[in-house]
């Protein structure tokens, strides 16, 4: 089985992440689908950002979850030399993926700041995807509460429980052993590092997707390839791509 490209926050080492450029770069390169992460802005409005605050990409200390959509529009975000960009609302990035049949994972990101542990941020998220029509989307998150939340809306979207490679997490459990939830979960996307053949064929038997990031070089892609992973999280989009071509994947 060939894995899915999916472009992680978009492709990010051609424009600024999580940015509605960033998304269409890497699907106009040829990836089956693009990640970004979701949070919930002061006044209720879903934005595509990573980070807690602004600081890495606009310098400023600002949280993203104290600010209102307005001011955050105003703001232009960079990364080193990628031209600047502006913040993109969740609202743009499904104008952008409307119609097309492409992989959309959707990170319910929980920033620190949030004193509701992701629960306003699910009930926007849902509420929002009520109007979406039919589509290839896996909703992820490190937090169970998001996810949960989102279960109880019943949106008919598959989840995914986010794990990173080091303890805690509250899906760290589901990298050892069988975890009872109390809502499926359709895939589990691990760190790279986590993917080895004990806890695949864990995961497998659970029949889970597996969807691992983020995974830059041609010698992880190539042991994925081997382990037949639903997919690979990836900042290189078109690098994969061009991968897979040279060794008969596409």
């Amino acid at each position: 089985m060939t894995p899915l490209v999916i472009g992680h926050r978009g492709a990010r080492r051609l424009a600024v992440e999580n940015t509605l450029e960033s998304l269409r770069i890497a699907l106009d390169l040829g990836a089956d689908g693009v990640e970004f992460d979701v949070q919930l802005t002061a006044d209720g409005e879903l934005v595509l950002f990573h980070d807690d605050d602004l600081q890495r990409l606009a310098n400023r200390p600002d949280a993203v979850t104290a600010l209102a959509w307005r001011d955050l529009r105003a703001m232009a975000i960079g990364d080193g030399d990628l031209r600047t960009q502006r913040v993109t609302h969740f609202d743009e990035a499904l104008e952008l993926l409307t119609g097309r049949n492409v992989h959309v994972n959707a990170e319910l990101k929980v920033n620190g700041n949030d004193r509701s542990g992701g629960l306003h941020l699910a009930d926007a998220f849902a509420r929002q995807m009520e109007g979406v029509g039919d589509g290839h989307w896996l909703i992820s998150s490190f937090n169970k509460a998001p996810l949960a939340q989102v279960a109880r809306a019943q949106i008919a979207r598959p989840l995914a429980a986010l794990v990173d490679d080091k303890p805690p997490g509250d899906f760290w459990p589901l990298t050892e052993r069988t975890a009872e939830l109390d809502w499926p979960v359709a895939s589990i996307n691990p760190h790279v590092a986590l993917v080895n053949a004990e806890r695949l064929t864990l995961w497998r038997a659970q029949a889970w997707q597996i969807w691992t990031w983020t995974v830059n070089t041609p010698r992880a892609w190539e042991y994925l390839c081997e382990q037949a992973v639903s997919a690979i999280i990836t900042d290189d989009p078109d690098g994969l791509l061009h991968f897979l071509r040279r060794h008969g994947k596409r």
